[in-house]
């Protein structure tokens, strides 16, 4: 498996568009992005995604910014910090249990789940506008 690397947290605003990877990922078809709490990020790093209590799919944000929003919203006393994962899908997708939407893509069978290259650690002190 090849490194995660860690990219660094730009900031974000309006101004700015919210997107907090480079422009060659974010505007790559087979790049995706997870917002979680900080405290979920070794666990998946280590083990991959799980699903969540009784949901049966994963959803990942084509746009970095989208992931934003659901990270700081992570965010609680145990787990200050909100973290953006940048993942890479295997082609082709769409694909079965791989369903591309408008702004999201959905996985719907754990074997299908993509790979996961960076991440972006949102501090505790950003404030999402």
């Amino acid at each position: 498996m090849s490194e995660i690397k860690e990219y660094p947290f730009p900031w974000p605003d309006e101004h700015k568009g919210y997107r907090l990877f480079p422009d060659e990922l974010e505007n790559d078809d087979l790049v995706a992005f997870h917002g979680t709490a900080r405290s979920n990020l070794q666990t998946i790093i280590d083990g991959g995604f799980r699903f969540a209590g009784s949901l049966q799919s994963l959803s990942f944000a084509k746009s970095s910014a989208y992931s934003l929003s659901h990270a700081c919203g992570r965010r609680s006393a145990a787990s200050p910090e909100g973290c953006v994962l940048a993942v890479r899908f295997a082609p082709p997708i769409p694909r079965p249990f791989v369903a591309v939407e408008v702004s999201d893509i959905h996985v719907y069978q754990l074997d299908q789940q993509p790979v996961v290259f960076g991440y972006c650690i949102i501090p505790a002190d950003y404030v999402f506008r």
